[in-house]
């Protein structure tokens, strides 16, 4: 999990900040694209401070994973409670760090995906308060305009292509 973690964080920045591919679709303020490698798929925003948070969704694995990469430094392999704040109420959440992913980012798993969405079902922002060694919090701050029809859009064109892929598999045809 911390490679697959960390190597799905790691393309998605540099696509958020600029980079993206001619093959990417944006709803919103969110980001829906595939790795130049077709490892992974996934929809995503980023915020003001270069900071990104997203669904993310592993071919090898089959399966997809709430992500946030933010300017909070954290230890690899190390569980942390963070705080989830949307108009729908606050949630504590655990994240799992997935250690730097570039730029001063460090990359974080969040563990408990129905409470997350949950909290940002109809939102129109989220804000995540990560506790700092000090005693104090730092925030960020994510536009979620865009996010249900970003993240249906994965979702619907991820599991197809898995589909796509054990047909492909199961009649010796290539991937």
């Amino acid at each position: 999990m911390k490679k697959t973690c960390r190597m799905l964080l790691v393309i998605p920045f540099l696509a958020l900040a600029g980079r993206a591919s001619a093959a990417s679709l944006t709803f919103g303020h969110w980001l829906v694209a595939t790795a130049a490698d077709g490892s992974y798929s996934y929809a995503a925003t980023l915020n003001g401070r270069g900071e990104v948070f997203g669904e993310f969704c592993s071919y090898k694995s089959a399966s997809c994973r709430w992500l946030l990469a933010v300017r909070t430094s954290c230890r690899f392999g190390d569980v942390y409670p963070i705080l989830a704040n949307s108009s729908h109420g606050a949630n504590p959440i655990a994240i799992f760090c997935v250690g730097a992913v570039g730029g001063g980012i460090y990359g974080m798993a969040l563990m408990n995906r129905a409470k997350l969405e949950k909290n940002i079902a109809h939102a129109a922002q989220v804000g995540f308060a990560v506790p700092l060694g000090d005693g104090g919090f730092t925030v960020a701050r994510f536009q979620l305009n865009g996010r249900v029809q970003a993240t249906s859009f994965l979702q619907k064109s991820f599991f197809a292509e898995i589909q796509r892929r054990r047909q492909a598999r199961a009649t010796g045809q290539p991937l």
